[in-house]
């Protein structure tokens, strides 16, 4: 029987929300551990905490993990990793499995929210050596919105609180939210649930559960189990009512996935390709320009994008935008292209007694709406001590200077 007194006594502090949002969980102060080991919590990868053999999974149905197989489809490429017995007879799976049957639109509406983002979290998941069920995570968190916040103050695919994401390494300022990040925030998600499985002894349905209840709390369900002679298996705890939902909630979610045809689901297509691609510009940018030189839909650029919440790279850099892969060589060679006096840059401004948006636009060169769409101003309404984003072009930006200089 596996032993997981050891965890218990360490500090525990919030964790993900999971499903409810408004009763924090708690987790192990995992910096006392890698500390140990001279690591910083971010840079936890996978030469820390290297995937397990196959032999030494817990909770597979199979004994092998199937590499990418080569099919442009990517929920066919999810069902030839899905590892987990979803063949289950217990109350929680079948109702919730009957209720997507009966649903079919749920499904349809998520994997379409999906799109931008499932190959990419799809890809990074498999590279770890982690089962196909583990991409679907997002599906039940957040389906698939960046923008997802609850109540709690959870954010991004993963809902990460803000605690969590401060520990994973994960920034907040003023300019970025990399819980809205999907490179960020992913890989903050997979070192968090390869850590967990390494500490479950590779068993995937304790590593959910901790994922959503905190490690602590199973841990100590499972102390209990052991002081009684019980089980130690997730079905055995006796674990939070929200937890023992939502794990079979995301099982049925993969078996309505891999059954889609026999189920009458309706998955939006998802071309097993990047949807996405890096570009790294040498000043900032805003999305609105970026859209515009990328010939790209701004919502679609700011939905990629949505850990740039004032919808322009930090003006300190790095100054990365993800654009659609079929829009990259014209957003590159627009901006190999675009004279540099011609760039939007942004400076902050600090609202005074007084103040009105038309001066303010006046005295920087610049326009109401240019303020107002930086700022995702509703009105021209403002207030003293309010700060404000003031978008230019880089040779705007340079005169104010020399004039301020010379003055």
């Amino acid at each position: 029987m596996r032993k997981y007194g050891w965890i218990l006594g360490i500090p525990v502090v919030l964790l993900l929300s999971g499903c409810s949002p408004t009763k924090p969980t708690e987790y192990v102060d995992y910096k006392t551990r890698i500390d140990a080991r001279s690591m910083q919590l971010h840079q936890l990868r996978m030469a820390t905490h290297p995937p397990l053999a196959d032999e030494d999974y817990i909770g597979f149905k199979g004994s092998s993990i199937s590499a990418i197989q080569n099919s442009d489809d990517a929920w066919g490429q999810t069902r030839d990793n899905l590892r987990l017995d979803l063949d289950l007879n217990i109350a929680e799976f079948t109702d919730h499995l009957d209720w997507l049957t009966r649903n079919p639109n749920h499904l349809s509406q998520i994997s379409e929210q999906a799109q931008p983002y499932y190959y990419y979290i799809f890809e990074q998941v498999i590279g770890r050596g982690m089962p196909a069920e583990v991409a679907l995570i997002p599906m039940i968190e957040s389906g698939y919105n960046p923008q997802a916040t609850s109540p709690s103050n959870a954010a991004g695919h993963w809902q990460f609180m803000p605690t969590t994401a401060r520990n994973f390494g994960l920034k907040s300022t003023r300019w970025y939210d990399g819980r809205r990040d999907i490179i960020e925030s992913t890989d903050a998600a997979l070192n968090y649930l390869n850590y967990l499985n390494n500490l479950f002894d590779g068993d995937w349905l304790l590593t959910l559960a901790a994922y959503n209840a905190g490690e602590g709390r199973v841990a100590r369900a499972i102390k209990q189990n052991e002081m009684k002679n019980l089980p130690t298996d997730f079905w055995s705890l006796d674990l939070p009512a929200e937890t023992m939902r939502y794990i079979p909630k995301l099982l049925a979610t993969a078996r309505a996935i891999r059954d889609a045809d026999d189920l009458g689901q309706n998955l939006s297509d998802i071309p097993a390709e990047p949807y996405f691609t890096e570009i790294i510009v040498d000043s900032p940018i805003g999305l609105q320009q970026a859209a515009e030189l990328a010939e790209v839909d701004l919502q679609e650029l700011e939905q990629l994008n949505a850990g740039l919440s004032q919808g322009a790279t930090p003006p300190d850099g790095p100054h990365r935008v993800l654009i659609p892969t079929t829009q990259a060589d014209i957003l590159q060679s627009a901006l190999d292209d675009l004279p540099i006096e011609e760039r939007i840059d942004y400076a902050s401004y600090t609202v005074k007694s007084g103040d009105t948006l038309g001066g303010i636009a006046h005295r920087h060169s610049t326009s109401i709406k240019n303020i107002i769409d930086a700022n995702k101003l509703k009105n021209t309404q403002i207030r003293a001590g309010q700060t404000l984003l003031i978008p230019s072009t880089s040779s705007t930006l340079a005169s104010k200077s020399i004039q301020s200089g010379s003055s």
